[in-house]
């Protein structure tokens, strides 16, 4: 499901339920880890050019290959982009697993009937005619302002299924020229990320040698803040996993 700040709702998959506004008793102080790069993204620049017209009349719905799916208008710092969302046919019927369409359109007037409503993929996971896509059991898109710029962002969210419930995660802006630009890519295991007033935060387990895969002894909050062009890495507290209450992902 596709989720933004305005004005879409959506449902979210939680580990807890309550959102920590402040660290909890027992917790470990913080410390800085390196930057996130964007190496094992699933959005990347697509190999054949697909354009399609858009009037201003016209929903983004209108660039859904299937005409089912979601979608998005998001108004970056340097200009607007489209975010759609569509899922391809289970690969087995008793599980969620199936393919994934994301992609992000740019404004062109390279159109071949010369409307000005053109809109262009920049970004898409689907590579090419015969790639049908990522598999996921399910994929959200949300648009929200996570590099502190006051303006909005895209973050894409994959989660899998099984039970390392793991979630890889895209985060696109727009460069200068308004092209969308990939600026991060993480993947966090059994855990939850939120956006949050200008950054992300994230939520995942920390398991001794002898922890079974339920049962982390640590639960690990980490913020990622948008500083000179990448996604520092701040670890803000540790604390045992039966004190901890952690929010719903609202990214998938």
């Amino acid at each position: 499901m596709l989720r933004c700040t305005r004005p879409f709702v959506a449902s979210s998959l939680a580990l807890l339920t309550a959102l920590v506004m402040a660290p909890p008793a027992g917790a470990v102080a913080a410390t800085h880890q390196p930057t996130l790069g964007t190496k094992g993204a699933n959005l990347a620049a697509p190999t054949e050019s697909i354009v399609r017209p858009l009037a201003a009349t016209q929903g983004c719905q209108a660039l859904l290959d299937s005409g089912k799916g979601d979608c998005a208008a998001v108004k970056t710092a340097t200009g607007d982009l489209i975010v759609t969302v569509e899922a391809g046919p289970k690969i087995q019927p008793e599980l969620a697993t199936r393919p994934w369409v994301v992609r992000v359109y740019r404004p062109t007037t390279a159109i071949p009937d010369g409307s000005p409503d053109g809109w262009e993929v920049a970004l898409s996971t689907h590579g090419d005619g015969t790639d049908p896509g990522p598999l996921y059991a399910g994929v959200t898109a949300k648009v929200a302002d996570v590099t502190g710029d006051g303006h909005d962002e895209i973050v894409v969210g994959y989660r899998a299924e099984g039970t390392g419930e793991i979630l890889d995660f895209d985060v696109v802006g727009a460069d200068a020229a308004g092209a969308p630009q990939l600026l991060a890519h993480d993947t966090v295991y059994k855990g939850n990320v939120r956006t949050r007033n200008g950054h992300l935060v994230e939520y995942e387990p920390v398991y001794r040698r002898a922890d079974a895969n339920c049962c982390p002894t640590w639960i690990e909050r980490n913020d990622l803040d948008f500083q000179d062009g990448v996604f520092h890495v701040e670890k803000i507290w540790k604390v045992k996993t039966k004190q901890a209450e952690i929010p719903p992902s609202d990214i998938g």
